[in-house]
């Protein structure tokens, strides 16, 4: 059972499906995944189980995003879906998912390492304030929503409906990055959306780690800001900042002249500066991490401190391997995803739904019309549905209250049908937008070139 009160039937009845979810979790242990299997009759080893699982995963991934395409969907909705499907939960065909798992961390790192190259700095140094206040309201509207959907819709407990709100609260950066790559950033240097968007995105995750540095703090005998959570909120935060001056200065000293040196090897020998590239990378995102942020973070911000034709000679490099590594970051997140105990609640389902939708419409909405000052309706209604998809901090902050008993796997399945619902409603809802007179935030490739300098 959740721990806490519950008032609500629907939230009962969610939770009686809990042991079974219990038992499926099983196949997510290191000790599975490490054992040999038998498949088809025949022992294999760990290695060919893993690219067996690979195989299932790509196929799914295939056709799901070609039913996507024809629906003028993104393929990261398909891959998510794909991931759901062919994972342990619904067909079961893929059972080890941790070395998947730890290769699809490399996609995000990469995914906004190349976004960081892709934005210019300047701009976003303009719209920081701004972009602030957009932060607080938009995500104050997602939480009061998220919280009435939980409490009043589910009947759940005080501590549920606080995890509930956080999760309905912070957009997926992995689905927008990649929805942000595949339809184009050039309109930056005209507008202030792209810019806005991704700038806020950043905003959030960093919400979002403060929000479980104080959950990690949690037991039955704290508070959510006991005095050991706060001194570490404080030492994040000036990790943060210590990590964007580590960015400027690499970007303004370093980075140029060993770019430059680079170039006289290209024609010879292509792996030294791509080499280069990788590893700028995964240097700041391992400081990120030690600092208490994602790993994306850092890889974001020393991708965003290095301009023009060096950030194209990095993108350049970097660009051939993102894509296999986003397909399987999002193909892992679609396989944590459970939805068949959440079905359960039944009609009360589709009021919860809305309300997280709607928290992110609203919220993005307000906070367009009064922080970017965006005139047209039509445009700050866009704005907003850009950030409906919720993913990555969803789990991780549904996974950590499900350690600490806050939650159980009843509950948990909510949250990845969450994740997945405004995965694809969100984008459905961008397009109808788009096709009934809101401007576009950003034009489709065939009409830039993205790669071109800043």
């Amino acid at each position: 059972m959740i721990s806490g009160p519950s008032r609500g039937g629907a939230v009962r009845n969610l939770n009686a499906s809990s042991p079974a979810i219990g038992e499926r979790e099983k196949s997510f242990s290191e000790e599975e995944s490490l054992a040999d299997r038998t498949e088809f009759g025949v022992a294999v080893d760990s290695t060919t189980i893993f690219l067996l699982d690979l195989g299932i995963f790509s196929v799914f991934a295939l056709i799901f995003s070609l039913a996507f395409a024809r629906l003028r969907l993104p393929v990261v909705s398909a891959q998510i879906v794909a991931g759901m499907i062919a994972g342990p939960y619904v067909l079961g065909w893929v059972k080890d998912l941790v070395t998947i798992n730890d290769l699809s961390a490399i996609g995000i790192v990469l995914l906004l390492f190349v976004i960081g190259l892709e934005l210019d700095p300047v701009e976003l140094r303009k719209l920081a304030g701004r972009v602030a206040g957009v932060a607080v309201l938009e995500m104050g509207v997602a939480f009061v929503l998220g919280f009435a959907a939980s409490s009043v819709i589910l009947g759940a407990g005080l501590l549920q409906s606080i995890i509930f709100a956080m999760v309905a609260s912070i957009s997926s950066t992995a689905i927008i990055g990649k929805m942000f790559l595949e339809r184009g950033s050039r309109p930056l240097v005209n507008s202030p959306e792209p810019g806005a968007l991704m700038a806020l995105m950043i905003m959030e995750d960093m919400v979002a780690v403060v929000f479980l540095i104080a959950l990690s703090s949690f037991t039955s005998n704290s508070t959510l800001l006991s005095g050991n959570s706060v001194v570490q909120v404080v030492t994040t935060i000036g990790g943060g900042i210590a990590l964007v001056v580590a960015g400027y200065l690499v970007a303004t000293y370093v980075a140029p002249k060993i770019i430059d040196y680079l170039g006289a090897f290209e024609e010879e020998y292509e792996e030294i500066p791509f080499l280069f590239a990788l590893g700028l990378g995964f240097v700041f995102a391992v400081l990120a991490a030690v600092f208490g942020y994602s790993p994306g973070t850092g890889a974001f911000i020393i991708g965003l401190s290095i301009r023009g034709k060096r950030s194209k000679f990095l993108k350049s490099r970097i660009t051939t391997i993102k894509d296999l590594f986003i397909v399987l970051f999002f193909i892992s997140m679609g396989s944590l995803i459970n939805p068949i105990p959440a079905l359960i609640i039944g009609l009360p389902l589709l009021g919860v739904m809305a309300l997280v939708v709607s928290g992110k419409l609203i919220g993005g909405f307000a906070s367009a019309k009064i922080f970017l000052r965006m005139r047209s309706s039509k445009s700050a209604y866009l704005f907003g549905s850009w950030l409906v998809p919720r993913g990555e901090f969803s789990f991780v902050i549904g996974q950590l209250a499900l350690t600490l008993g806050i939650i159980d796997s009843g509950f948990f399945s909510l949250i990845g049908l969450v994740v997945l619902v405004t995965a694809i409603v969100g984008p459905v809802i961008q397009r109808l937008a788009e096709s009934r007179g809101a401007p576009a935030m950003f034009p489709t490739k065939a009409k830039t070139d993205p790669s071109e300098d800043r």
